[in-house]
């Protein structure tokens, strides 16, 4: 039985409206792609309610179409941690408010997602690797509870997961280099999960340009995949000559169909985090 899904993606200036269409147990058809020019940044601000209306008012014509929504904050902060091996959400969030109870004076003011890792050699019996990225609640939150009133809300998270989802069924390892104006992040997932989450903020561009090369130039993973809002073809151009490596952008893969009418979108950030995070929420169940 085929189901569609609306995909939204939050950055800091813009918002991508993906929707997607089940076309059998391993494959979608995405159908179509907006964008809006409010953000995060609009949300956190004196026009947060014109913002939201704008991105609700966008989502009219898939009224009865549940919403999966990721956001792509400025800035993030993550913690390896090791839970025990099969938790369930419920678990895993109630562990990770413990954690975050360690470091942060208002928890209440920030949300986290737990990631499972690939397991390790070295797996302590019982347990599993993840990795908890912590990230201030608001204007998330608010744009959560906004949406609800007229959608079901399937999904809110951060957009690496969904990102790191895209390898779901394939073997061969993919390593996406992520290039923001506060931040970089480097990982390397196969099967649907992560090898490894490595994250730098950045001060400005040099210090981008810098990370990026010394963390290529230690990978030992090929053809890496970039992405990202500040990831402009000069600056990729530079870190693939400063690393000697390949730099292509990402994409999604072949299980999924587009229609012709989006060739515009189909390598931009928004889309591509839009659209992963819808393909999670049509198959949600951990690997």
């Amino acid at each position: 039985m085929s189901r569609s899904l609306i995909g939204c993606a939050i950055d800091g200036g813009t918002t991508t409206i993906v929707r997607v269409k089940s076309a059998g147990p391993s494959s979608c058809v995405m159908t179509a792609c907006r964008t809006i020019d409010f953000g995060l940044v609009a949300l956190g601000g004196p026009k947060a309610k014109k913002a939201a209306g704008r991105i609700s008012d966008a989502l009219k014509d898939w009224d009865d179409e549940p919403v999966a929504m990721t956001v792509s904050p400025s800035s993030i902060m993550t913690l390896p941690a090791w839970f025990p091996a099969g938790s369930s959400q419920d678990k895993r969030e109630r562990l990770s408010r413990i954690e975050a109870g360690y470091f942060l004076k208002n928890v209440d003011g920030w949300r986290w997602d737990s990631m499972p890792l690939t397991p390790c050699t070295e797996r302590a019996e019982g347990l599993e690797r993840q990795m908890i990225m912590f990230y201030e609640a608001e204007p998330a939150r608010s744009l959560h509870d906004e949406l609800g009133k007229r959608h079901r809300m399937e999904m809110s998270v951060l957009h690496i997961e969904p990102i790191v989802r895209l390898t779901e069924g394939s073997s061969e390892p993919q390593a996406v280099l992520e290039l923001e104006e506060e931040y970089i992040a480097f990982f390397v997932s196969r099967k649907g999960r992560a090898d490894s989450l490595r994250y730098w903020p950045v001060k400005n561009a040099s210090e981008r340009e810098f990370f990026a090369i010394k963390e290529l130039g230690s990978s030992p993973v090929g053809g890496v995949k970039v992405t990202g809002l500040a990831a402009d073809p000069a600056t990729v151009k530079r870190i693939a000559s400063g690393a000697s490596c390949s730099l292509e952008p990402l994409g999604l893969p072949p299980r999924i169909t587009e229609g012709s009418e989006l060739r515009g979108f189909r390598l931009s950030t928004g889309y591509i985090r839009a659209a992963s995070t819808a393909l999670m929420a049509l198959n949600p169940s951990r690997i």
